[in-house]
């Protein structure tokens, strides 16, 4: 039986990500909830030439299309901050290929509307498509947290930042909050506001004020702080929070049933349950030789188990040698049966899922944090990069789920400061320890409450009211 009321002409659906895995991955997951909750709809993904191939493979089984456009971009190698922008740069000039699409579509069937939703950061590139015709609407997905989008956001809409005699900063529209110069990127500390990176955010900012909604990737019980900051800056714009958009983690991994199980998960079988800190930056994000170095130091000196997934540091060219770690960590780490260093990809979610995973040394991008809150798994938090700062920041400072230990990568770690952030996390005698379980475990009853079926706060519930409300605003314009 269909989740949802019956309509005689459902709408059609165009999702419009940027193309790289942090925003794909949230973008793949609201296709697949748009299907749960209007499985009369159609549903389009837009992807580039380069990578509809993929997309198409991964959600064939769910009856959503994929769209190649004529011209465009890959998501190309994320590294510093100016690779980083002349990709969001490239994107946009997809805009003549996406506006041709649109309006084929509403040509080839004018009874049907067409709801785009774009990555916020093609928000730009698709807020005037089809300007005059009413059966088109536009929203925009901010695949972020909403504390974390909130505070990005208009630390942009604020530049030339001035600091006050703390080295701390306040974005014009929430000036009870104070951002260090810590916690701000190098593009963001120097941004005039005449620069490339403040054009293209601002019109990004512009655009979500033009947008007929704007959809987070959280729930409402999970940040209202963060989605109250939100509708406070953006009063004008419905916002619909219709997250958690994350993968569920697969049974067979976790309970050792699956012929082709990763080996990581084989090594967590054998650990003591809550005993294990998992460690990982994401698949884009490495830290420098000294930091690895002090990193993997401290790891030992802690006493605790790890897992940790690794990528070649980023002051050094590729070989066996180049990860950056002690002469003989890895072999002691090995002997002692404490330790486990994977060069490769590794089952995240399943991981987190693990119950011998006790807490996770992450960079905080938004989809790796709220994967381990749907564990219940707290975190040590290194900030790396953009909104990552401020979703450290209201992990520790809101929720009580995270503790920092470092911020960006030029951060001074020291093996001393990671041996006692582990021990905070995961040693038996910590004060912290166990109301750190307990908030983590809390967001993860918010979470599982947010994707089930019903309830009025459930994302597939929001989702319908979204649909609807596009529905109506159509309706409402003929």
């Amino acid at each position: 039986m269909a989740e949802t009321k019956d309509h005689q002409r459902a709408g059609h659906v165009v999702l419009f990500p940027f193309m790289a895995q942090g925003h794909l991955a949230p973008f793949r997951c609201l296709a697949a909830l748009l299907r749960r909750c209007r499985p009369d709809a159609r549903v389009t993904v837009v992807a580039t030439s380069s990578t509809a191939e993929s997309i198409r493979a991964s959600l064939a089984a769910d009856g959503i299309g994929v769209h190649a456009l004529a011209s465009g971009t890959s998501a190309g190698s994320i590294g510093s901050s100016q690779q980083l922008i002349d990709l969001f740069l490239a994107a946009e000039s997809l805009r003549p290929a996406f506006h041709r699409f649109v309006a084929d579509l509403r040509r080839s069937d004018p009874g049907v509307s067409v709801h785009v939703v774009a990555d916020m950061f093609l928000a730009s590139t698709t807020s005037d498509v089809a300007p005059d015709d009413p059966g088109v609407t536009r929203s925009v997905l901010l695949t972020t947290g909403g504390y974390g989008a909130a505070l990005y956001f208009s630390l942009w809409d604020s530049v030339p930042l001035v600091p006050d005699d703390d080295e701390c900063f306040r974005p014009r529209c929430f000036p009870d909050v104070r951002v260090h110069r810590s916690q701000l990127t190098d593009h963001l500390a120097a941004a005039d506001g005449g620069d490339t990176w403040s054009t293209f955010i601002r019109r990004q900012i512009a655009a979500f004020s033009r947008a007929d909604a704007l959809l987070v990737n959280t729930a409402e019980k999970l940040e209202p702080k963060g989605l109250s900051m939100l509708r406070q800056w953006l009063n004008n714009v419905p916002i619909f929070p219709v997250g958690p958009l994350l993968r569920t983690a697969m049974p067979e991994e976790t309970t050792g049933n699956s012929p082709s199980r990763s080996p990581i998960l084989e090594w967590l079988d054998k650990q003591p349950p809550g005993s294990v800190l998992y460690v990982s930056f994401g698949s884009h994000y490495t830290i420098s030789t000294r930091q690895t170095t002090e990193l993997a130091l401290g790891l030992e000196k802690s006493g605790h188990r790890f897992v940790w997934v690794i990528r070649p540091a980023d002051d050094v060219n590729g070989g066996e040698q180049s990860l950056g770690l002690p002469e003989g960590f890895v072999e002691r780490m090995e002997a002692a049966g404490r330790g486990l260093v994977a060069c490769c990809w590794a089952p995240q979610v399943e991981v987190l899922a693990h119950e011998a995973t006790g807490a996770f040394l992450t960079h905080c991008g938004w989809n790796s944090a709220q994967e381990s809150l749907a564990s219940g798994v707290p975190m040590i938090g290194w900030p790396l990069s953009a909104e990552q700062f401020y979703n450290a920041k209201t992990m520790a400072e809101d929720m009580g789920v995270c503790v920092e230990l470092a911020r960006g990568v030029a951060a001074t770690v020291a093996r001393d400061e990671v041996a006692g952030a582990v021990e905070t996390v995961l040693g038996e005698t910590s004060s912290v320890r166990a109301a750190m379980r307990r908030k983590a475990a809390e967001a993860k009853k918010v979470i599982e409450a947010a994707r089930e079926a019903d309830g009025h706060e459930s994302s597939v519930e929001v989702m319908r009211r979204f649909i609807d409300s596009m529905e109506e605003l159509h309706a409402s314009q003929k």
